[in-house]
């Protein structure tokens, strides 16, 4: 099919649409947990008098853990398959954050959120994994990043119950009603195919090993996506998750602050559908660009203007042109996943997302020494920057737009020209 034709309906069929429910579950309770956790942090550090780097340790050391979880979930995935893993994966977190209702202090808090965390680290990589070896290549683009609109989706909750559900029931029951409907979730991946893609490349004569994840083939990409992810996540974690403690100590009660940050995730999920459209139609490099320069002037805009707008509705234009374009992972979703051959795609795709993420880890720390000193508008100005990096940084990836699971296996191994080496008007297979 040439690239100038018409592309594959959006619909989703049998197999394709319970590869994707099981895949979007986990992911919306990925990013439900980081999120719920910055409502979380305010009373349980009134309750047990913490520190502020004690209450920020508490999101640090649930980011540091997914990157163990994505390191160790997506080789095991590699190894014994997308969809038992997913199911593992869920019953890691569900078990913990049921638990985490009825700790007795913050060690033990801070360890079970360790726990839940490397349930989580698997999730997304793995789930990405199973969406792109299973869906039709010229819609991959669009239902990753819907896959990926899940994050936007539980953001919104998460302000909800934040704002809403917490100060009614208090931070235990709203741990342990944020547990029950993970559980729901396995009738989702018990159903759930697995990867054909994945099933075949086992059947292979030649034997995985560890050689494998030293080959060029495994680094090249692998390198590519952490630096990216990197410079993402640092700007997007360092904006945002202090920012309902921001609010509430500029005035805010707790559920306009809910609201605030429900018009964030808002804005976040109409950019992720407009990214995940423009993918495959203008292609992975020139949508990741340009969504991350809307989010740097975004950026630049609520550094030299913040502070004054901060009692005006005017806030809202540069805070939705931000968060619209702060959707890089939306195009990480098909792009990473589509450079990395099948064998090793979970693992490369899962640890470079999630290493990326623990080192996110540090932002909040460093925000809450910056924020003292100098207040929230370097936070933003630093944003804004290393968005910039990103859009630069997305033009040393290959275009995979519109390229077939077998097609992208050849030219990782290095047996097909990568797509940028192929004539005008070449065709390409869906």
């Amino acid at each position: 099919m040439s690239t100038k034709e018409k592309l594959p309906p959006l619909r989703l069929e049998g197999q394709e649409r319970k590869a994707f429910a099981s895949a979007f579950i986990g992911w919306l309770f990925d990013y439900y947990e980081v999120f719920v956790l910055t409502f979380l942090l305010i009373p349980i550090t009134a309750e047990w008098g913490l520190t502020g780097t004690q209450s920020a340790w508490i999101v640090s050391a649930s980011l540091l853990s997914l990157a163990v979880g994505g390191v160790l979930f997506g080789g095991l995935a590699d190894k014994i398959g997308r969809r038992k893993v997913l199911i593992i994966t869920l019953l890691v977190y569900s078990l913990a954050t049921l638990a985490r209702g009825f700790v007795p202090n913050y060690e033990l808090l801070l360890i079970l959120t360790v726990v839940a965390g490397l349930g989580l680290g698997g999730e997304y990589g793995v789930g990405q994994s199973l969406v792109t070896e299973t869906l039709k290549a010229g819609r991959r683009g669009w239902w990753s990043g819907v896959l990926y609109g899940g994050a936007f989706c539980a953001i919104m909750i998460a302000a909800l119950v934040g704002g809403y559900l917490l100060p009614a029931v208090g931070w235990r029951w709203t741990f342990v009603l944020s547990g029950l409907p993970a559980l729901f979730a396995f009738y989702l991946r018990s159903n759930a195919p697995e990867s054909e893609a994945w099933e075949k490349s086992t059947r292979s004569t030649e034997k995985r090993n560890l050689a494998e994840f030293t080959k060029t083939s495994f680094l090249k990409p692998f390198a590519l996506c952490l630096v990216a992810a990197v410079l993402y996540f640092w700007a997007y974690y360092g904006v945002t998750t202090l920012l309902p403690k921001y609010l509430v100590a500029n005035g805010f009660s707790m559920s306009q602050a809910s609201w605030w940050i429900f018009f964030t995730a808002f804005a976040g999920l109409l950019g992720c559908l407009t990214g995940a459209w423009a993918s495959d139609h203008i292609g992975r490099r020139l949508s990741l660009s340009i969504l991350m320069a809307m989010s740097a002037l975004g950026g630049l805009a609520l550094y030299f203007a913040g502070a004054s707008l901060l009692t005006s509705a005017w806030i809202l234009v540069p805070f939705f042109v931000m968060y619209f374009g702060s959707n890089a992972a939306t195009i990480f979703a098909s792009m990473f996943s589509e450079v990395f051959p099948t064998r090793v795609r979970s693992t490369g795709l899962s640890s470079a997302l999630q290493i990326a993420r623990a080192t996110s880890a540090v932002p909040p720390l460093i925000a809450t020494g910056l924020i003292a000193s100098h207040g929230y508008g370097v936070v933003f100005m630093g944003s804004a920057i290393l968005y910039g990096a990103v859009a630069l940084w997305a033009w040393l990836f290959p275009e995979t737009r519109g390229l077939d699971i077998g097609t992208l296996d050849r030219i990782a191994a290095g047996e097909q020209d990568s797509p940028e080496s192929q004539p005008a008007g070449a065709e390409i297979r869906y």
